[in-house]
């Protein structure tokens, strides 16, 4: 637990001291559409809120969040998010609260204006604030990524790469462990509308024995698109679909708001 707290301390200072973030003054982020599911690698000012809706076997899961992410400086930004969960099982009494809250930290170390493409490191911190017992969350976690993009005319391709540790496991076992990959395009077809699709594979690599998912990967797919309906301002929508028999809902409803400031 130790190393990864100490690199989620010190990977914005590293990475802000070297040579390719030195030229602070010219840096201008290369505007991508909003994904569902993949991170963007873009320095960001903005209010965002999102809301989750889960079906699976076993109930209903919504989960609606806040968040503002802030630039500390121009190439490196913050974000803080506070979920609010509301469970309704198909088996007992449906419960509602705040969940684990989650602050992450963003570094962007690769730019080229040129080819309209950036790439950013991060980590993810997330604090066991939600209730376990109320099945509202109760995790504490830490989650490094790389995410990166490239502006294609009217085409926009992002990929990201995350890897979770879990620091609290409240099962017999090993933590789980959780290595999530995806891939997004979006297609600028008017200045306010861009429909897109992404592809996301997450493999729990670590986990207790009983875990039916340990060692399967989750393949799903989503479709959906971006709106501004303001400026400054973009909607975004999507439904998440699982295309393996490893699953944790049958659909996912994904919606977003994000307002630039």
């Amino acid at each position: 637990m130790k190393p990864i707290a100490l690199v989620l301390l010190v990977l914005p200072l590293i990475v802000v001291a070297s040579p390719a973030a030195h030229a602070q003054d010219s840096f201008q982020n290369v505007a991508f559409f909003y994904p569902l599911r993949t991170r963007r690698p873009v320095i960001e000012r903005e209010l965002e809120f999102r809301v989750e809706h889960a079906k699976g076997a076993a109930g209903r899961t919504t989960e609606a969040a806040a968040a503002i992410e802030l630039p500390i400086m121009p190439r490196w930004q913050v974000e803080v998010e506070v979920p609010f969960v509301f469970n309704d099982p198909r088996d007992g009494t449906a419960q509602g609260g705040v969940g684990d809250l989650s602050l992450e930290t963003k570094v962007a170390v690769w730019q080229s204006l040129d080819w309209l493409s950036q790439i950013a490191v991060g980590v993810e911190g997330r604090f066991p604030t939600g209730s376990e017992r109320r099945g509202l969350g109760g995790e504490a976690a830490v989650e490094p990524s790389v995410t990166g993009g490239i502006a294609l005319g009217d085409f926009d391709l992002l990929a990201s790469v995350a890897y979770e540790f879990n620091l609290n496991a409240h099962v017999a076992g090993p933590n789980e462990q959780e290595l999530t990959a995806s891939a997004a395009a979006g297609w600028r077809v008017t200045r306010v509308f861009a429909p897109l699709v992404e592809l996301v594979t997450v493999t729990r690599t670590r986990a207790s024995p009983d875990d039916d998912l340990r060692g399967k990967t989750r393949v799903s797919i989503i479709p959906g698109f971006n709106a501004k309906l303001l400026p400054g301002s973009t909607l975004r929508f999507g439904v998440e679909f699982p295309l393996t028999r490893a699953r944790t809902a049958d659909y996912t409803l994904l919606g977003g708001f994000v307002k630039e400031f």
